[in-house]
């Protein structure tokens, strides 16, 4: 791995790690249930991301598709947790 993978693996972990952390923070201020799933829809993707970058699949193939995943998580929990009628 070149240092540039390492990097873009490294900012991926921490996005992953800072939108968990705000879905988290949602879930205790409110108590639904949508954001908990995506924090960990998200924390999960990043994780199985950086272990399939580490044994050797294609880097640009396993990051983008994560990353992909980790938003739709995060806005669909959004769109539902706004239409569950909660302040």
């Amino acid at each position: 791995m070149s240092s540039n993978e390492l990097l873009g693996l490294g900012v991926l972990t921490v996005a992953c790690l800072l939108a968990a952390g705000f879905l988290f923070r949602s879930w205790r201020r409110r108590r639904t249930r949508p954001p908990l799933v995506a924090a960990i829809v998200v924390l999960a993707s990043g994780a199985i991301a950086v272990a399939l970058a580490i044994t050797g699949v294609p880097y640009r193939t396993i990051v983008g598709p994560a990353f992909i995943i980790a938003m739709l998580a995060v806005l669909v929990s959004a769109r539902i947790d706004r239409g569950s009628g909660n302040p």
